[in-house]
């Protein structure tokens, strides 16, 4: 009597139930009562595709006992359940020709001992393929056709902010959606946030608390803004994924402005911005990285020494720093911030910084603007109104005004921080003392690129000649 196993697949079941995959296998059974084989054993992948080349754990654990030599045959409902690749039917084909195994299915007999069953395999799963290929189009191009109609995507946890219909604001969520978009356009960090969050128990809808990466991920959502995003599939598997193309205003209210959320993502566009480092941590030295040794030019980070907080040249094995140079974390934070407040106590620099300020609004405007002539563009091309070289030719300048303009958001949206910051001294320090770590370290790469640190006098005690300001404003 042969040894058989049934290997059941269904590719999604929604309802989560695995009906599918019990209707499969009730064929099978009958099958193999029919042919009077025993069943060893049920191999199911529920909600796996076969097309994706996401992993099989079933499929693995069959292939593994196939080769152990403890099954003679498998039994499935159609060809196209085992596999959607020509590469993996002839991986089957070969352990069918090394151990003899038999393939049954429900839909027909296919006999891969001889050339004309091992023909009819390959057709089918060729077929299979092919259908397969079909569908990823249509559905790709339904997720596109959905985006520009601004729908609901479907499937998935629900979007914070919204409601389970997608579309109706939680009053409570929104307003810490609105906070956290404050918060991070005035500088702060997002590992600040999160971590505020955390500490007054603030959740995501999966019941866990935020972190860097999932923050940055909600606030770049153009969903927030009552906006249609389409990202391609393609993008996801990235290690940072791009922000998807605004096609179109959403069905669903926005919970903020449009102007704001493009400030977010042309901050989070930003590459000179390491958002995977402030995932591992929080900022707790104010200077780090701002400070540069003054003999090898090294960054210079805080690191302790008898439980007092320094600022040193790292000497590290093949970084080129030069682990000579070093400073007190406490007295070269005083002293930056009064050089930082005295510089910004000037009525011509304040009156800078807000009329450079105003053109945010109206920059993030014409980013808008391009974006959507793109879109008409992209349009006009696929309805044939124009040729691809027409297109090309139209799309070039748009792209380029488009990289410098959110390359100028990105900057305006670095120095905002300063406009609610800036006024009489007085002031300053009182805003200043306010502030965390996170949002101080914004004013002052909002107005310093570096401060070169020399070499220490041992005859001083504290020298702050040792210090060269790269001012910005």
């Amino acid at each position: 009597m042969r040894r058989a196993a049934i290997y059941c697949r269904i590719s999604q079941d929604r309802a989560g139930a695995g009906l599918g995959v019990a209707r499969q296998e009730a064929d099978c059974r009958a099958l193999t009562e029919r042919q009077e084989w025993q069943v060893i054993d049920v191999y199911s992948d529920n909600d796996v595709s076969a097309y994706s080349g996401s992993p099989r754990p079933a499929w693995q654990r069959l292939l593994g006992d196939i080769e152990a030599g403890t099954l003679d045959a498998i039994v499935c409902w159609h060809v196209d359940r085992l596999t959607r690749s020509p590469r993996e039917l002839e991986d089957v084909i070969d352990l069918a020709d090394r151990r003899g195994i038999e393939l049954a299915t429900v839909t027909g007999e296919i006999d891969l001992a001889t050339p004309t069953g091992r023909l009819i395999a390959r057709m089918l799963g060729a077929a299979a393929r092919h259908e397969a290929e079909h569908k990823a189009e249509r559905q790709k191009r339904q997720r596109r056709q959905n985006a520009e109609a601004g729908k609901v995507s479907g499937g998935g946890m629900r979007p914070y902010g919204y409601a389970e219909d997608r579309i109706t604001i939680i009053d409570e969520e929104a307003d810490v959606i609105r906070e956290a978009t404050r918060r991070v356009l005035a500088g702060e960090s997002l590992a600040s946030v999160c971590q505020d969050f955390q500490r007054r128990d603030v959740k995501t809808p999966s019941g866990r608390h935020w972190v860097p990466t999932t923050m940055r991920r909600l606030l770049a959502s153009a969903r927030i803004s009552g906006r249609r995003e389409h990202t391609p599939r393609s993008s996801f598997q990235t290690t940072r994924p791009l922000l998807g193309e605004i096609v179109a205003d959403a069905v669903w209210p926005a919970i903020i402005s449009p102007v704001d959320s493009d400030r977010l993502r042309a901050l989070f566009s930003d590459s000179t911005r390491d958002y995977r480092r402030q995932a591992a941590t929080g900022r707790t030295y104010l200077l780090s990285g701002i400070l540069r040794c003054g003999r090898c030019g090294h960054r210079m980070n805080g690191r302790p020494r008898a439980g007092v907080p320094r600022y040193v040249c790292p000497n590290l094995p093949g970084s080129g720093s030069c682990g000579g140079v070093a400073t007190n974390a406490a007295r070269t934070d005083d002293y930056v911030r009064d050089m930082l407040l005295t510089a910004l106590d000037s009525p011509a620099l304040a009156e800078r910084i807000h009329h450079d300020g105003g053109d945010d609004d109206n920059l993030a405007e014409v980013v808008r603007a391009d974006e959507e002539l793109l879109e008409e563009l992209a349009q006009a091309w696929a309805s044939r109104e124009i040729s691809r070289r027409e297109w090309m030719a139209a799309r070039a300048p748009i792209e380029l005004r488009l990289d410098k303009n959110r390359a100028q958001l990105a900057s305006l949206s670095r120095t905002s921080p300063l406009i609610p910051f800036v006024g009489t001294a007085q002031e300053m320090l009182t805003r200043w003392e306010a502030m965390n770590v996170s949002q101080r370290r914004a004013i002052v790469a909002a107005v310093i690129r570096t401060i070169t640190v020399a070499p220490a006098d041992p005859r001083k005690k504290w020298d702050p000649d040792r210090f060269t300001f790269d001012w910005i404003a």
